[in-house]
């Protein structure tokens, strides 16, 4: 029986940091975000390029008519002169108006969240390479491109991006963990790669050791162990995550259970 993915990341509603809100939306926000974006930059979104990932080829000039800052980490595009040049610029600026590049870096990406959070990927996309540019150890810019090529559907780039957050991070993102593993439980679901739902597990486990009481994690290993047929060890974990906190309850995941089998604890009817 098809059993129905999660289509919307933890990270969409905790704006990429556990506990931490997105930046309220707001005019002045965005105005004063502007006023450090590079001029050629302005009209970004308003005309989206639809653009092939799989064509992109790292150190290599970008075809003409596209705009590589709309493209996750440039698309590994080498950038011309004017870019270059363009660059320099926004940085200075930055220089004048923060204290340190990564400040401006979590400014710059926490914005994207926000456009993230409205719907606008293609102008989410450009403030994270732009935090990108300024601080490359930015977690929140891989994890929020990650996210955005998730909705996408581009879920091997999703768990790419994704990764590379969680080398880039010196400590342990357990939202950024249970995110990942979610793409991976999607891509099993997709391909029946066993390496998928591994590192799911593994990562699942891990984030169940470092926070006992985070019940997303139990919630994604149920659906884990539900796609993959052990629905004893699904009923066991969404209790878990029920316990952790009754609020976290998936209601589509629930009707997938109970479709498959009764609650073993008669909780849920």
């Amino acid at each position: 029986m098809a059993v129905a993915q999660q289509i919307i990341l933890k990270s969409e509603s905790t704006g990429g940091r556990m506990g931490m809100p997105l930046l309220p939306s707001s005019e002045e926000n965005k105005e004063e975000l502007k006023a450090f974006e590079p001029k050629q930059f302005k009209s970004l979104g308003q005309h989206p390029i639809e653009t092939d990932h799989e064509v992109v080829y790292v150190g290599k000039m970008a075809p003409e008519g596209v705009n590589i800052y709309e493209i996750p980490l440039f698309g590994g595009f080498q950038k011309n002169l004017e870019q270059l040049e363009h660059d320099e610029s926004f940085l200075k600026d930055c220089d004048k108006n923060f204290k340190t590049r990564e400040e401006a870096s979590v400014f710059f990406s926490d914005m994207g969240w926000q456009y993230l959070s409205e719907g606008s990927k293609e102008m989410a996309t450009y403030r994270f390479n732009l935090a990108n540019l300024l601080n490359p150890d930015n977690v929140d810019v891989y994890w929020g491109l990650g996210v955005i090529e998730y909705q996408k559907g581009e879920l091997e780039e999703a768990i790419k991006l994704m990764t590379q957050g969680m080398k880039a991070d010196n400590k342990y993102n357990i939202t950024l963990m249970v995110d990942l593993a979610t793409v991976h439980i999607k891509c099993f679901k997709e391909n029946k790669h066993e390496v998928d739902l591994k590192r799911a597990y593994k990562l699942l486990d891990d984030a169940i050791l470092l926070a006992p009481n985070y019940a997303n994690s139990y919630i994604q290993m149920a659906l884990a162990k539900l796609v993959n047929g052990e629905i004893d060890d699904a009923w066991l974990n969404f209790h878990k995550g029920y316990q952790a906190d009754p609020s976290s309850v998936d209601t589509h995941l629930l009707t997938q259970l109970l479709s498959i089998k009764a609650d073993p604890k008669g909780v849920f009817k």
